[in-house]
């Protein structure tokens, strides 16, 4: 699944993980591995599988969030289209408006959830004068 070498685990345990972050279920993926469902289990409690793991699902994530990134600029031309498009049916159109203003809404809210964070961790760093 990640070509980057894990750390501190086995390569059987690396194959695991690569497995389960591939969509396999745990026995499918203890079979493919040659391992018992009890082993596993052992495995995914050690800290340095979990360690592990913990860091190929962030890696998953950030390589999907560049994925979905590449590919915003797309969707927002696609819905632009069906709204600028008079041959566009009223209800796709009203259907486009609705996902438009409420992705707007969604990024603003976030934005300012954003602003309050870094605001109260400004007032934490000031009191304590420790960084966060």
């Amino acid at each position: 699944m990640v070509d980057k070498p894990r750390q501190n685990v086995t390569a059987k345990q690396a194959r695991l993980i690569d497995l389960l972050l591939g969509g396999q279920t745990l026995s499918a993926a203890c079979a493919a591995v040659g391992i018992s469902r009890m082993t596993a289990y052992r495995w995914l409690r050690q800290p340095s599988v979990k360690n592990a793991l913990q860091e190929a699902q962030g890696e998953l994530l950030a390589q999907s969030m560049r994925r979905l990134l590449a590919l915003q600029a797309a969707a927002i031309d696609a819905l632009a289209a069906l709204l600028d498009d008079p041959l566009t049916p009223p209800a796709v159109r009203l259907a486009t408006a609705k996902a438009v203003l409420e992705a707007a809404l969604r990024l603003y809210d976030a934005l300012v959830l954003e602003q309050r964070i870094s605001a109260l961790e400004e007032v934490v760093r000031e009191l304590t004068g420790k960084p966060i």
